[in-house]
């Protein structure tokens, strides 16, 4: 340039080294049912969740070309900077700790991608270096894999969009100069940068040391947010809140970054993007493909998870 589900009956201790593998089609199914009922989709200003819209429609064979959100603008590295407490636990969910209401989300159980859910990007990547193939998009062991080969790259978004609620994602970021990984929330209506952007995960440099949380907004793309240090080649849980009159980021369940401005509350319905890019992009952001680069790397998505406002 982007939470606490019900405590499950059964909690096993999750292995640190791998993805936290609970389940919850069961749960989700209820809590969609219940939703829909209560009326959910109308509390969130013309929410689509099933992603049965007319805006994206790909099929596995022709998905609908896209270029990756973020356009060419500069990006800032935050003034504010923090490390990652080492007293959270990498498999805690801010979802699970505060009681968030899940509505939709993906475990990428299945062999292939869910394209009812989701439209892959075939356009530029951000700072046009290089293009996003549906093809680099693969669903394998419980895993998203977005994966860069060269000067190709993966990105998508989940088809529809809300205004105001809660998102978190497991992921994993693996070493490599040149690739940043993204994980935003973008204006459905694609009027960056007054329709806003939030980062709740960016991690640009190939040593994975340092995780970013942004907040775009104005006209003049201007920017608030913190700078975390840690290990993001580990698993960790990247969650975004957004409601009326605020926007909080967390990591593995902590709050990492909070906005009660009113200036930087997005004005319009948003939806999740997950993206990997090719640098040089920005000011010492994305660094440049070099001879350590990697011939491919992943960037890894256990699971996806959205929560009513």
């Amino acid at each position: 340039m982007q939470q606490e589900a019900p405590e499950r009956a059964r909690r096993r201790t999750p292995d640190p080294e791998a993805p936290d593998r609970r389940r919850w089609p069961t749960v989700l199914g209820a809590l969609l049912a219940v939703g829909a009922l209560a009326g959910v989709v109308g509390v969130a200003a013309s929410v689509d969740l099933t992603g049965d819209s007319d805006r994206d429609t790909p099929s596995a064979a022709a998905p609908a070309p896209a270029d990756s959100p973020g356009g060419m603008h500069d990006q800032e590295r935050p003034d504010q900077v923090a490390a990652l407490d080492p007293a959270s636990r990498s498999a805690a969910e801010a979802g699970v700790r505060h009681g968030w209401r899940m509505v939709a989300g993906d475990e990428f159980d299945g062999t292939e991608l869910d394209l009812t859910r989701w439209a892959p990007y075939t356009g530029q990547t951000t700072g046009g270096v290089g293009r996003h193939l549906a093809e680099n998009l693969s669903v394998r062991d419980g895993r998203l894999l977005l994966t860069s080969r060269g000067l190709t790259s993966a990105g998508l978004h989940w088809k529809g969009g809300m205004q105001y609620g809660r998102w978190e994602i497991r992921a994993k970021t693996n070493p490599g100069t040149g690739y940043g990984d993204v994980a935003l929330l973008w204006p459905v209506a694609e009027d960056w940068p007054v329709g806003g952007e939030l980062n709740f995960m960016e991690i640009p440099k190939g040593d994975r040391s340092e995780t970013h949380t942004i907040v775009h907004y104005g006209e003049d793309n201007s920017q608030v947010g913190k700078t975390i240090t840690g290990d993001f080649t580990e698993w960790h849980n990247y969650a975004v809140e957004w409601l009326p009159d605020r926007v909080v980021f967390y990591i593995d369940g902590v709050e990492v970054f909070r906005t009660m401005d009113p200036d930087h509350i997005p004005p319009r319905p948003m939806h999740l993007a997950m993206q990997q890019d090719i640098g040089p992009y920005g000011k010492d952001w994305i660094p440049p493909l070099d001879e350590t680069s990697p011939d491919e790397l992943d960037f890894e998505v256990d699971w996806v998870r959205i929560y009513a406002p």
